[in-house]
């Protein structure tokens, strides 16, 4: 049942095509495995599509507009319809449950418009600055695992909304694997990472804590949003002092 729940990361969180017939608890129960299982295999794929956009279609820089619409159909588009919501949640003025009803709500407001639009704008420079070298495939696995792991620790260590049904199981189920969340992103995480890790879930704990606890929403976007912030941090720093980005320098001048 393992495997099972291991592959259910995919067919959860991901739109690849893995047929799996386990209820939703045990899904979350594996949760915590799928910054790496989950953050890696899509980096690896939009590291390829990069590749033939930039290379082999001689697109070039251009290629990261392109890319960004493979990660949301990567995604299934439905950690951006948390960003969306989380957005128009924001913008409402007035009690808790003002707030989460706007959380809930199935209509697009200003607030999911102007959220989107941040992203989109972060997201964008991100991936036009990705280039093309041995690091790019480092940036985009470093990003996705990071973002992802940050999303569930924010789950994981903020209790749910009364309302949120998704969020009791998950949290429920990584409560006590918040450590492991962690202690995974180890390889992956650069110093200048770290401090950002820290400030991006302050900022969450206080969005959450003005909703009234985390949901699956908030889940989702902080995957979207956090996911460009981490990546153009790795640009920018050049992952310095991470472990996968000393492993890439030993290994290209050794060889």
């Amino acid at each position: 049942m393992r495997g099972k729940g291991i592959l259910a990361q995919f067919s959860f969180f991901t739109t690849i095509p893995v047929k799996t017939n386990i209820p939703l608890e045990e899904i979350a129960e594996y949760s915590y495995i799928s910054p790496i299982v989950v953050g890696i295999t899509l980096a690896i794929i939009e590291s390829g599509l990069y590749f033939i956009l930039y290379k082999v279609l001689g697109i070039g820089e251009l290629s990261g507009i392109l890319l960004l619409g493979v990660i949301e159909l990567l995604r299934g588009f439905n950690h951006l319809d948390g960003l969306l919501d989380l957005g128009d949640a924001l913008m409402v003025r007035g009690s808790r449950e003002k707030k989460v009803k706007a959380l809930k709500d199935v209509e697009i407001g200003s607030g999911g418009i102007g959220l989107l639009l941040v992203y989109l704008s972060i997201e964008v420079v991100a991936l036009l600055k990705l280039g093309f070298s041995i690091y790019t495939i480092l940036y985009l696995i470093s990003s996705d695992v990071i973002s992802r792991s940050f999303s569930l620790y924010v789950l994981s260590t903020i209790k749910p909304l009364p309302e949120s049904v998704l969020g009791k199981i998950f949290h429920e189920k990584l409560r006590n694997k918040s450590l492991i969340l962690i202690i995974e992103l180890i390889p992956f995480i650069s110093l200048y990472n770290v401090i950002l890790y820290i400030v991006l879930y302050i900022i969450m704990y206080k969005i959450c804590k003005s909703l009234g606890g985390s949901s699956g929403d908030i889940t989702g976007a902080s995957i979207t949003i956090s996911f460009p912030i981490f990546l153009l941090t790795n640009e920018v720093t050049n992952l310095n002092y991470s472990i996968i980005s000393i492993l890439c320098y030993l290994f290209l001048h050794l060889h």
